[in-house]
């Protein structure tokens, strides 16, 4: 199945947060960045109570590659 997978990263802000509408989009990516790329330091999943959606943040470095592969896989449908 191919979706779209809106994701919104903070970079500037300290803790760098990460954003999406749906929680489940979150979690895959944390499992994605745990498995490639052994990203461990990062928060729970919890509401995003000043955009709405959903949000976590990483407490250790996170290479902004990362993400845009997940995204790409997950709109290619892998």
């Amino acid at each position: 199945m191919v979706f779209s997978v809106s994701i919104r990263v903070d970079w500037d802000r300290q803790p760098v947060s990460v954003h999406a509408e749906d929680a489940d989009v979150l979690e895959s990516l944390i499992q994605y960045l745990k498995q490639q790329h052994n990203l461990r330091k990062r928060s729970i999943v919890m509401p995003d109570r000043e955009t709405g959606g959903f949000l976590f943040f990483l407490y250790q470095v996170c290479d902004p590659r990362w993400i845009a592969s997940f995204i790409e896989q997950h709109e290619a449908g892998e």
